[in-house]
């Protein structure tokens, strides 16, 4: 085990005119840490004394934010287990930025473990008046020992229920943060938000066959998106549903802020261009990154509907095997991979009509 220090950032050249808003961004071992935010003008120093753990490498990214623009990138650096005391530049868009930093060695932990302790001694008592603590940290350790564990039973939150599965599964020490901080200030840092939800959903019970750990986290990422109809849990029907939808945006959305990838795409198959979209969901997953898929529910159980429409979001899991089959012998095609949703996995086997009829879009981050 290693531990980062960020020691201190110097602006030699703002890229902007005056002071720029500067976002330090850091991902240990892949897991986005909390954003570091200071505003900074030519000569001016930012003191840090910051630490991180990881076992490979720490990546840093240096961000001017612009609002209403969009967010300018100055550069990024990766740090690896050696033993070092050294500095970074960041110099892209016409910015001069230097970061002092050391590597030291420090005992081995279990980045999981630890976080979940941290979190059972804090003495900050919680802000949902309907969740217990230790009901809450019984099922986040169920969760990260198995992220199958993320159910959204029936309620119609499937978008950011795949959201946190992934969350789950590759950042698992982040997630017992973001749910301490959730629970204990009733908000958390993604990339570049904070995330509140409204004091109605806090305030609400926890709705029946779901996890106290699943509600909170999903129900809020559900809530912060809804404008006009908010998360309760003594809502139903109409309300419910129309609460419940997640766009292809806000999928785009949280891959980027809860998720941290930066390369975010969405490939609509409404129209063709579905084994396509598939082999975009593969590419994603072998760097490393999450796909997930719009689709009818029925691909996965029920029997066939009279007519398929968008109603349920997958994450793509791998194992995809496509045949596209021979046309001009009227051989179709095939597709068979597996996906997670309702807390499993589904190894999906159909041939290429239904399947199309089943697939809506691809949303990918990397």
């Amino acid at each position: 085990m290693r531990q980062l220090i960020l020691k201190q950032m110097k602006c030699y050249e703002s890229e902007d005119w005056g002071a720029d808003e500067c976002r330090l961004e850091v991902f240990a071992d892949g897991a986005l840490q909390p954003y570091l935010k200071t505003s900074l003008n030519n000569g001016q120093a930012w003191t840090l004394n910051r630490t991180y753990n990881f076992r490979n490498n720490i990546d840093i990214k240096l961000w001017d934010e612009d609002s209403p623009d969009g967010d300018d990138f100055l550069g990024s650096a990766r740090i690896e287990t050696g033993i070092t005391d050294s500095a970074v530049s960041f110099t892209q868009d016409g910015a001069n930025y230097k970061l002092w930093y050391q590597v030291v060695e420090v005992p081995d932990v279990d980045p999981v473990q630890a976080a979940i302790a941290a979190f059972e001694r804090s003495p900050q008592p919680g802000v949902w008046p309907y969740i217990e603590k230790a009901a809450l940290l019984a099922d986040i350790r169920a969760t990260v020992l198995n992220p199958f564990a993320v159910n959204q039973s029936y309620t119609p939150f499937c978008g950011p229920t795949a959201i946190v599965y992934e969350l789950v599964s590759k950042q698992p020490a982040r997630y017992v943060s973001i749910c301490q901080s959730l629970y204990e200030t009733g908000q958390f840092q993604s990339r570049t938000k904070v995330v509140r939800p409204a004091d109605g959903l806090r305030n609400s019970k926890v709705r029946d066959g779901i996890s106290v750990a699943d509600w909170m986290l999903i129900a809020t990422l559900r809530d912060t998106e809804n404008l006009v109809f908010p998360v309760d849990a003594s809502s139903s029907g109409l309300v419910n549903n129309i609460a419940g939808i997640t766009t292809p945006w806000e999928m785009k959305g949280w891959i980027y802020e809860i998720l941290g990838y930066d390369q975010v795409n969405f490939e609509s198959t409404f129209i063709y261009g579905e084994f396509d979209a598939m082999r975009s969901a593969q590419a994603a997953r072998k760097q490393g990154g999450v796909a997930f898929l719009l689709i009818d529910a029925s691909m996965l159980q029920g029997s066939a509907p009279a007519i398929a429409y968008p109603n349920h979001w997958v994450s793509y899991l791998g194992n995809l095997q496509i045949d596209d089959g021979v046309w001009y012998q009227h051989d179709s095609g095939h597709i068979r991979f597996d996906c997670y949703s309702w807390g499993r996995k589904y190894s999906v086997d159909l041939g290429e009509g239904p399947f199309e009829d089943y697939m809506w879009g691809v949303v990918t981050g990397y």
